[in-house]
């Protein structure tokens, strides 16, 4: 199943709407109303109880594959399950299933507004536990398996490449290899750029952290100054974006990871870090040694300076996601301190990180020294995904509004 999620500001129109659709059957939900203008005035009773929510109305779409065959009293059972694992366990909603497209779908609105408390319903990560709800649905009702956005913006390993790692971490486990399996050159790649895209930079930043990190990145222009595309190489090896997948393309940087390209002002300086790219990886070396002012403490200064530029930018970014200068999590909180980027450990309140961003030179620099560890950094690495999927729903509800906001003036 294919799941859309919008959230809107009012109720009637899209009743109406849905009401007014080419074979449009109401089917369920837990509202007495029988037509638009009866559930309309059944939702204010819950838009009464925190009048000052500008976007009461939660509405999402479920599309079926055209293999499956759903009657009326399975898709209610579906949207039942799908909206009480929202998080939509106290809250009117109404279904309606319509069949004016190729694919069997169905329609849920719902008041974000819970009856019992008159409070919003928690949307942190909503596409993604959307996702994820919706994979455990299918094996649950026997559906067509869907790829979830990041399988398909993200190219997986070859098959070649899988049974390559499946025999070394058999020979690993077997005492027959004395290091554990590595990540595929591709995989690690994929990481770097995921990494240097997670606090949305401009595109000239993006490409000088992938050099500092010794990716060479090629990028040309048509003589009309459109993008012939970009491609990437690290230890010898050369990928395309389009190799890599749909997110890695020079469109697709711009599109799933809001990174920002404005012709006139980057294609100039594009040109010159892809002219001379060691000496950008040099500066990037020679900074990491004015860094180590102890001789006995060196390797470890590089570790940290290395982490807190990996660190910083999903800590950044994440703060962005959530639209908060504070987020506390189960382990960990982080927020800004002024222009500073602190990182807490809940557990002794330690300080493991005090980061500030550099902007000439389009990295993190940590104000004191940082105190992580491999396995903090890989946690929040770990984050990434879900991180870029919020950032990509607030995109998405900016362009929504934004076409709206067309509409109403061509009016």
């Amino acid at each position: 199943m294919i799941g859309k999620q919008i959230k809107g500001r009012g109720f009637r129109g899209l009743l109406d709407y849905l009401q007014s659709s080419q074979e449009s059957r109401l089917i369920g939900g837990n509202m007495s109303g029988r037509n638009a203008l009866e559930l309309s005035r059944e939702f204010k009773v819950s838009r009464q109880l925190n009048p000052e929510v500008e976007r009461a109305v939660y509405h999402v779409s479920l599309s079926a594959a055209k293999s499956d065959n759903l009657d009326d009293y399975q898709w209610c059972e579906i949207a039942d399950k799908y909206m009480e694992r929202m998080g939509f366990d106290c809250n009117q909603f109404t279904i309606f299933r319509h069949a004016n497209t190729d694919d069997d779908h169905i329609h849920i609105v719902a008041s974000r507004i819970r009856l019992d408390t008159g409070k919003v319903v928690h949307d942190s990560w909503d596409y993604i536990r959307s996702e994820k709800i919706l994979r455990e649905l299918e094996k649950e009702y026997e559906l067509v398996q869907v790829a979830g956005s990041r399988d398909k913006l993200a190219r997986t390993p070859t098959t070649g490449q899988v049974r390559r790692i499946k025999r070394e971490q058999s020979e690993y486990e077997r005492g027959e290899r004395e290091n554990p399996p590595h990540r595929t050159i591709k995989q690690r790649l994929q990481e770097l750029i995921d990494r240097a895209t997670a606090d949305q930079p401009t595109m000239p930043q993006f490409i000088e952290r992938l050099q500092q990190h010794g990716v060479e990145v090629r990028h040309g222009l048509t003589r009309n100054g459109k993008s012939k595309g970009i491609s990437y190489a690290i230890d010898g090896q050369h990928f395309s974006g389009t190799h890599l997948g749909a997110a890695y393309t020079f469109p697709g940087l711009q599109k799933h990871k809001s990174v920002d390209y404005q012709p006139q002002r980057d294609d100039a300086l594009i040109l010159q870090l892809l002219a001379n790219p060691v000496k950008q990886i040099q500066s990037h070396q020679q900074l990491l040694s004015n860094n180590h002012t102890n001789a006995d403490n060196n390797k470890e200064e590089q570790i940290q300076f290395e982490r807190t530029q990996t660190v910083a930018p999903i800590l950044a970014s994440l703060l962005k996601s959530v639209d908060s200068n504070r987020f506390e999590g189960n382990q960990h909180t982080a927020y800004w301190d002024e222009n500073q980027l602190v990182l807490m450990r809940n557990s002794d309140n330690k300080q493991l990180m005090r980061a500030s961003y550099n902007s000439q030179k389009s990295h993190w620099e940590p104000v004191e020294r940082s105190q992580m560890t491999t396995e903090e950094v890989q946690h929040f690495q770990q984050l990434i995904p879900k991180i870029q999927s919020r950032l990509d729903s607030l995109q998405q509800d900016k362009q929504r509004s934004l076409k709206n906001r067309s509409r109403g003036l061509s009016r």
